[in-house]
């Protein structure tokens, strides 16, 4: 409930802090990936209602992250990582989201004066590799997505949130 609060707050569902905490508890990656995705199912859905009411989400960048992401989070769901493999990934993810907030938070203020929305083959092909790592880990993509939208100046700060937990809900059904 802690973690859904607070990822929730800022565009995310929650799910590397589930699977940190599940992995703490030593359970398996059968179990991980399912109810990772199931909580973000709930908690995106609740925080992409939230980000449109308030008009923080931007349909026209978002659409064809989207629509390149769910094939591939699909593909990375079906594909069965042995926990050899699975754990690093989820450590890695980890470690990645935190060293990218961190250095996107730095500079947000910055960003949001420079807005340029990517090509549509950039965000195809974006949305394609960050859909498939949606899947493979059972995250649904926005801690990759987030950072990179702030990084290369794609969204406003103002809006990442938003554009974030619609792509996570997506891929979340669709992993």
């Amino acid at each position: 409930f802690v973690a859904a609060t607070l990822y929730s707050s800022v565009g995310h569902a929650g799910a590397s802090g589930y699977l940190a905490a599940m992995a703490l508890f030593g359970l398996p990656p059968e179990v991980m990936r399912p109810t990772a995705l199931t909580l973000n199912v709930l908690v995106a859905s609740l925080a992409t209602y939230r980000y449109t009411r308030a008009k923080q989400n931007d349909w026209r960048l978002l659409i064809p992250f989207v629509v390149a992401s769910i094939p591939a989070a699909f593909i990375g769901g079906m594909i069965h990582m042995p926990n050899a493999f699975y754990k690093p990934l989820i450590g890695a993810v980890l470690l990645f989201s935190a060293f990218h907030l961190v250095r996107t938070v730095k500079k947000s203020d910055q960003m949001d004066r420079t807005i340029l929305h990517p090509s549509l083959t950039a965000a195809i092909a974006t949305g394609s590799g960050l859909g498939l790592l949606a899947g493979l880990s059972g995250t649904g993509g926005g801690i990759f997505l987030s950072p990179l939208l702030l990084f290369m100046g794609w969204a406003s700060t103002r809006n990442v949130s938003g554009i974030a937990a619609s792509f996570i809900l997506a891929n979340s059904i669709s992993g």
